[in-house]
Formats: C-alpha cells, sequence, structure tokens
C-alpha cells in the first residue's frame, strides 16, 4: 500500500492556483460558477466562463464526472498554472463540442500551453467550413502559420482532442502534435498513434510551459463552445485515461463516519483494488493500492476541513464514488 500526501510546499503553491500534475480539471462545481471561483486565473475583460450543467463523455475514455464550461466570442480568457516544464514534452487532453460555429470564417484558437499569460503554443483552432467547421494547429499563434486538418466536423458532436509541445534543445525547432479523436486501442498506452497534425517550430520557441488556458476571442474566431475533461502531464497514458466498466454511487459501499476527523472507513461489495481522494479543484491528495480488499481504513487527519470525492477502483474494473467531508 502507499499513502501520497501532498507536501506543505505544494499546499502553499495550491492556495495560488498552481497545478500539480498530474493535473485533471472536471468542472465538479455548482452550475453558473466561474472559473475564477476555482483557482483559475482571468485576463482581459468582458463576460465570463461559466460552468453550465452536463459533462462530455468519448467513447473508450473514463466517464467524465461533474459539468463542463461553455463560452464564445468576446470576453475574458481563464488561465491555469502549474510547476513550469523547462525540458521534455507536455501533453494537455480535453473533450469539445461546438454548438454553434457563428460566423468563425476567418478562424482562432481557443486554448493550448502557455509559457507566461501571453505568449502561447500548441494552440488549437477551428473555422467554420460550410455548416460545419475544421481543427487547426500551431506551434504557435499567428493564423499564417496554422496546418488545418481537412476533415469537416459537425456541430454538437463531442470530440477528442490531444496535443503536445516538446522542448528540443536549440531555437526554432520545437515540435507541436495534435490528435484528433485518436484510435481507441491507445488509450492509457504508453506509446501514442500517429498524430493527426504535427508542426515543426520555425519561430520564436517557449523556453517553457507553465500553464494551459481557455481563450474567447471575438464572434468571427471562436465559435460558442462546450469544453470539459482537461487533463495535463508529461506522458501520453495519463491524459488518455481508460474507459472503466461501470461507475457505482454512494448506495453500493459505505463509508464511516461521514463528517469525518481522523479516520474513514470504506465497505465495498467488490474486491477494491485503489482509492484516489481528490480535491474540489480535481487535484490527488491522497491515493492508496490494494491487493483487493472489501474493507479499508483511511488516515484523513492531514486533510483540510472542506469537501473530497472518494474514488474506489474495483479488481472487476468498476469504480464507486462518494463525496466526503471533513
Amino acid at each position: 500500500m502507499k499513502n501520497i500526501l501532498l507536501s506543505l510546499s505544494f499546499v502553499f503553491v495550491s492556495l495560488f492556483g498552481v497545478a500539480q500534475f498530474p493535473y485533471y480539471e472536471g468542472f465538479d462545481y455548482t452550475v453558473g460558477d466561474s472559473l475564477p471561483q476555482h483557482s483559475w486565473t482571468g485576463i482581459n475583460s468582458g463576460d465570463q466562463i461559466l460552468v453550465t450543467n452536463g459533462s462530455l463523455n468519448y467513447s473508450g475514455l473514463t466517464p467524465s464526472i461533474g459539468n463542463k464550461i461553455s463560452f464564445d466570442g468576446y470576453g475574458r480568457d481563464f488561465q491555469k498554472t502549474f510547476t513550469s516544464q523547462t525540458t521534455g514534452t507536455v501533453y494537455m487532453s480535453f473533450i469539445f463540442q461546438v454548438t454553434n460555429i457563428g460566423s468563425d470564417t476567418t478562424g482562432g484558437y481557443f486554448t493550448g500551453f502557455g509559457a507566461n499569460s501571453i505568449t502561447f503554443g500548441s494552440t488549437v483552432w477551428t473555422k467554420q467550413n460550410g455548416t460545419g467547421f475544421n481543427i487547426g494547429l500551431n506551434a504557435r499563434s499567428t493564423i499564417t502559420y496554422t496546418s488545418w486538418d481537412t476533415t469537416i466536423f459537425d456541430i454538437n458532436i463531442p470530440i477528442f482532442i490531444v496535443i503536445s509541445y516538446e522542448i528540443v534543445a536549440g531555437t526554432t525547432n520545437d515540435i507541436a502534435k495534435m490528435w484528433i479523436n485518436p484510435n481507441s486501442a491507445f488509450f492509457g498506452g504508453t506509446t501514442p498513434p500517429a498524430p493527426t497534425l504535427t508542426i515543426t517550430n520555425g519561430g520564436t520557441d517557449l523556453t517553457d510551459i507553465d500553464r494551459i488556458f481557455v481563450r474567447q476571442d471575438s464572434p468571427s474566431e471562436t465559435p460558442y463552445i462546450d469544453m470539459d475533461e482537461i487533463r495535463v502531464n508529461t506522458n501520453w497514458t495519463d491524459v488518455t485515461t481508460i474507459k472503466i466498466n461501470k461507475i457505482f454511487d454512494n448506495n453500493n459501499f459505505g463509508i464511516f463516519p461521514n463528517p469525518a476527523t481522523n479516520f474513514v472507513t470504506i465497505s465495498a461489495n467488490e474486491l477494491v483494488s485503489q482509492v484516489l481522494i481528490y480535491d474540489m479543484q480535481g487535484r490527488i491528495v491522497q491515493e492508496y493500492d490494494y491487493n483487493g480488499t472489501l474493507e479499508i481504513k483511511l488516515n484523513v487527519s492531514e486533510l483540510s476541513k472542506g469537501l473530497y470525492n472518494i474514488i474506489a477502483y474495483s479488481t472487476k474494473g468498476n469504480v464507486f464514488r462518494y463525496k466526503l467531508e471533513k
């Protein structure tokens, strides 16, 4: 068994909205909340990006938990920072759907990585094409250098995207990649399939990556978008988490006492192989591995007061979830 607790230094950093790898954002928040309420930093002015009812799912991936965000056109941009990465490759995955293409004839980008609040890489673009749209990738953010996939996608259909940015030694040679609806046979694996789009940067490279962003540009550049299930890490495996067989809510296993102070006991009707405790920002704050047991006692004394999601995986591939109050 292993018990991984947040270090004191990370607790201090977390207060300022800096995420830990692997980072997961399922928008498990109250409908109508804005992102600054949940440790995202707002940039520019205008309307908010809001949490909206329901979630997005994609076949083969772990089922979504929580709600989603929705945005369009002009408005505030939001960024989530994490520990700066100065070497190697950073991956991000997410599910999105365009709900109204509007007048997105120019093309614009709505998400990607950042080295700071204005310097971006592996930006994800959309552009109207008839009644549908194309998806594009740019190593940086100048429209002239955007590479477009020729597939025309329909609105209101969830699309799974993975992007990566590789920091390569030298200048003007970093590599941006995009996978659009990658083959599910590669989900959770160690090696990604061939990318849909690849770009070797011909301009100034990023010196580091320390954030992701969600961007509202203008009515002619940003369509109406729903976005969900953001994952960020330095490997393919953790951003393409595989589907579990079934999710059971709290009436299928017991947890007591709740609220808890020092210890909680989980009783399940299937052998449990792993337990994860998430805070309400989607960060893993405790992790336990088992060979298979029906009753588990967890030490939660070091957790701060608040609400947590407990996710327990069974040896049959099912998952149990419960909310814990500390």
